[in-house]
């Protein structure tokens, strides 16, 4: 067989927490990616997604295990990969030029080979005439090709992007998918193959050669689908339906598994955060289930007009309050929830705050209020611990979760002009 491109042999990643303990992200995670391959990567969130690709790349080491380039192994930056964010990373100070040239800070090129290839970058994703232009006045997704163009300046081997168009509205986000499909089919294109983290489940049939579905707590692999249907891809043909609601039932199960978990290890822990959803929402997901009864998790899609992942989240959140039940992907209210539904609004907030209590994150963060001077805790501080405790997740967008739905419970309450939490409310 011939030797993979990029290769990740039994790689496992785990951090040390306080007292001893440690949280593993990773566990014996094995892949491939071959010449000429486009691997989209899904999961839900937490799994470990973006920790996987920073070690694929040399961004970050892994406990146990090796990541391989072309069979060597790979002990720091990988050769020849690019990455491409999903936040757009630009320096505000800078033209769009000016940023794309970044890209080429350590190049040996000379002066006229490097100008060439911006050129050729700035030419490729459609952004000639906006050399001079600031990216105060671009919008998100020329933002994004500017991103795109300083990735594809040094004329990379393996293009890696993560998550790249979430930050984008959906008919950006279509331009740029089907850009990225034309760059990697082109024969002038330099990009061998690409590697792709992706929460949009159409966005990785659209686009992979092969789908990894990731399971988390600890992130695992459980499955890879090769996906054969020819470029370009139709999103409404038969097989890109099947494929689409094949991947669906996977990934379904990856959050919201019918069995119990295994038991974790004892050096192991599984910290639980909240999933990015508001309050409103996911009582908005009782309100339907009091009228309409219970739902088949694809038939609620369509109920509630939200895109299938973000109703994962909502669901999950109510899960994890206690509020429903998931058996054979069913959503159904438990009498914990019919009661929540009931109540008028200080005796929601009062069960919404023994609820809260019961989760690990907001019990943490009530403990580290409580031993604080004060009892307050600076929002930098927090955010420092938040990185640490759940390396798999944004801190300030956890953060700002996490607040909303405190003060919903009147848990603790958060000060926006100090910028400190604290007890009481």
């Amino acid at each position: 067989m011939a030797t993979p491109l990029l290769e990740a042999r039994h790689v496992s990643l785990a951090v040390e927490l306080a007292g001893g303990k440690h949280l593993e992200i990773l566990h014996d995670i094995s892949l491939s990616l071959g010449e000429h391959q486009v691997m989209t990567i899904l999961g839900p969130s937490g799994c470990g997604k973006s920790t996987l690709l920073r070690l694929m790349i040399g961004l970050q080491k892994p406990s146990a295990g090796e990541v391989l380039y072309r069979g060597t192994p790979v002990t720091t930056l990988t050769p020849s990969t690019a990455l491409v964010f999903q936040n757009f990373a630009l320096f505000p100070w800078l033209t769009v030029q000016e940023n794309i040239a970044m890209g080429q800070s350590n190049s040996p090129l000379t002066e006229a080979e490097r100008l060439q290839r911006l050129q050729h970058a700035v030419t490729v994703v459609g952004l000639k005439g906006f050399e001079e232009a600031y990216p105060k006045e671009l919008s998100g997704g020329m933002k994004q090709r500017v991103g795109l163009a300083r990735a594809l300046v040094v004329a990379p081997e393996i293009l890696c992007m993560d998550e790249p168009f979430s930050a984008l509205d959906v008919l950006t986000a279509e331009t740029l998918r089907n850009e990225i499909a034309d760059l990697y089919t082109s024969k002038e294109s330099p990009v061998n193959s690409i590697l792709m983290i992706t929460h949009s489940i159409e966005e990785a049939v659209f686009l992979g050669t092969h789908v990894v579905v990731m399971g988390a707590h600890p992130g695992t692999v459980r499955a890879v689908l090769e996906n054969p249907l020819p470029f370009p891809r139709d999103e409404h043909q038969p097989e890109f339906l099947a494929l689409s609601a094949k991947l669906h039932a996977l990934v379904t199960q990856t959050v919201l598994p019918d069995e119990p978990p295994t038991a974790v290890p004892a050096p192991m822990l599984a910290p639980q955060a909240i999933p990015n959803v508001s309050p409103v929402r996911t009582i908005g997901l009782l309100e339907v289930l009091e009228n309409e009864g219970d739902q088949d998790l694809f038939n609620l899609t369509h109920q509630v007009d939200t895109e299938f992942n973000q109703l994962l989240l909502v669901v999950k959140a109510a899960e994890l309050l206690g509020w429903v039940n998931t058996p054979g992907q069913r959503v159904q209210m438990t009498p914990a929830g019919r009661e929540f539904l009931a109540a008028d609004i200080p005796k929601r907030k009062a069960l919404l705050n023994a609820q809260l209590r019961k989760v690990y994150i907001f019990d943490w963060v009530l403990g580290i209020l409580a031993r604080a001077p004060g009892q307050e805790i600076d929002e930098e501080s927090l955010l420092s611990q938040l990185a640490l405790i759940f390396p798999h997740e944004r801190p300030a967008r956890l953060l700002h979760t996490v607040i909303g739905w405190a003060r919903s419970a009147e848990l603790f309450s958060y000060n926006s002009r100090r910028k400190v939490l604290h007890a009481g409310h």
